[in-house]
């Protein structure tokens, strides 16, 4: 069976929808697409030993290919014949066993060897001895074989590590298609772009002042509900919507000050009505002038509101509005709870709208910031227009505030980010992805370069920041080769 991995040469992306017509020694067979994304060819030819030619046509929408090749089978491994027996066996034996003993001990058992052939000649075997001693001289000389000064006979070959990945000698790595597709390896052909040096600062997320609030009562109070309860977390909220309502409560010395007053005032009252009621008698008989009479009663209509307001503002209760349209980002109150008038209840941003706000310690010019990005705990990546900055210090550093082009939904206030921001002037060289840039056994910074199917290549460079997610490649490899963007480390665990 013929098993094909169709892959897109530039970008190492499998294509899974394609059509595959392949000719064998002249015999039309089409590759039948697998589930895992391969292509497969069952053939008797295929089951033979020899040499055949491969013609494929591969169709992929509007594009097509025709490859020409050829495809050596190796003839199956033969199981190794019987051990031998006799001399040989015997030979082979001695040998192993000799070669492992140093040549100044063999030297040193020689005449012991010698003279056990003499012994042995004088009895009435002298085939045997005859046979053990050019088994002797055999063995001895295959053993005392020594290389030259300088030379050996070289060691033991390395065993063959098939079609498992692999690292080379030179430091190559051998990744087969099926390892390839198992880590998802990514490739891109790599060329010169414009791009500005960055630096790296650290931020937060806050509220777009312009579009958050905070609530806060104006009155101490008990919390009560609207009607509806308390609004929850995330609860969406629109400007002059009633959240909560304070009702007005009084510490005993407050009430006692309220029942003074409003007894002063009643007493006022009283005296004013009367003093009204004798100027209308005495008006009547023009004892008294009429403006004297409408300012008693002005006076007495004063009080009356005044006393009319004091009672009110013991039960009148305050609702607490939304500020701004958005959500609910705390809920700091519970029903039934008694709360200070600079205590803060509730707060309300826009989702929609949001701020980093980071600290510079002296690393840029605030005023060559071309372009900012910040990268999130999660690795998203989002722009940033930067708004305004502080012309204070505080802690030594200037504050600066970007606004969040676009923020993700699941955003939070608070979020620490790692703002990259572009700076100075535009400088033409290889972007690659961070990920791309991997560390080799010796500290160096390596990439991998796609040099053949199933080959990887490490190439040493040298690199500077440039964002969120890119680096600058400085020097180390070439416009046009073929770099890898995506599982890089996973390759450089191979061993």
């Amino acid at each position: 069976m013929l098993v094909i991995y169709l892959d897109r040469f530039a970008t190492n992306d499998p294509i899974t929808g394609a059509t595959i017509e392949v000719s064998i020694n002249g015999a039309p067979h089409r590759a039948e697409p697998q589930s895992n994304g391969t292509y497969e060819i069952a053939a008797p030819l295929l089951r033979q030993p020899g040499t055949l030619d491969i013609v494929a046509e591969v169709k992929d929408g509007e594009t097509s290919d025709l490859l020409v090749g050829s495809l050596l089978i190796a003839a199956p491994a033969t199981t190794a014949s019987a051990r031998s027996t006799g001399w040989r066996a015997l030979i082979t034996r001695a040998q192993q066993e000799v070669t492992s003993v140093r040549p100044t001990v063999l030297l040193a058992g020689a005449p012991l060897l010698v003279g056990l052939l003499i012994g042995l000649s004088l009895r009435s075997r002298p085939k045997l001895v005859i046979g053990l001693s050019a088994l002797a001289v055999l063995v001895m000389a295959t053993s005392l074989s020594l290389a030259h000064e300088g030379h050996d006979h070289g060691g033991t070959p390395a065993a063959s590590q098939g079609n498992a990945p692999h690292r080379r000698p030179d430091g190559s790595i051998f990744l087969p298609k099926p390892t390839q597709r198992l880590l998802e390896v990514r490739t891109e052909i790599v060329g010169p772009s414009e791009a500005r040096p960055t630096v790296r600062f650290a931020g937060r997320v806050i509220a777009n002042p312009n579009r958050s609030g905070q609530v806060q009562g104006t009155i101490g109070g008990r919390i009560t509900t609207a009607g509806g309860g308390l609004p929850r977390l995330g609860q969406g909220v629109r400007a002059g919507e009633v959240l909560a309502v304070v009702q007005p409560s009084f510490l005993p010395v407050d009430a006692a000050t309220l029942q003074q007053t409003e007894g002063e005032l009643d007493q006022q009252i009283a005296l004013y009505r009367s003093r009204l009621d004798r100027q209308r008698v005495l008006a009547q008989r023009d004892a008294v002038p009429r403006q004297s009479l409408e300012e008693t009663e002005i006076q007495l209509r004063g009080l009356e509101r005044r006393r009319a307001e004091l009672r009110q503002s013991k039960v009148v209760p305050e609702p607490l509005t939304a500020p701004v349209d958005g959500i609910i980002a705390e809920v700091r109150v519970a029903i039934g709870q008694v709360v200070a008038p600079t205590d803060i209840l509730f707060q309300v941003i826009d989702p929609r709208s949001l701020w980093v706000e980071a600290l510079v310690f002296d690393q840029i010019n605030p005023q060559d910031i071309r372009a900012a990005t910040a990268k999130l705990p999660d690795g998203q990546v989002v722009n940033l227009r930067l708004v305004g900055r502080s012309r204070s210090l505080q802690q030594q550093s200037t504050l600066l505030q970007f606004e969040i082009e676009n923020p993700p939904a699941a955003l939070d206030i608070g979020t620490p980010v790692s703002v990259i921001a572009e700076t100075g002037r535009t400088v033409t060289s290889i972007v690659l992805p961070r990920a791309s840039v991997t560390q080799a056994p010796n500290g160096q910074s390596v990439v991998f370069q796609h040099r053949e199917a199933e080959l990887f290549v490490p190439r040493p460079v040298r690199t500077e920041p440039l964002d969120a997610e890119r680096v600058l490649i400085i020097g180390g490899i070439e416009p046009g080769e073929r770099i890898v963007v995506r599982s890089a480390p996973l390759i450089n665990q191979v061993r």
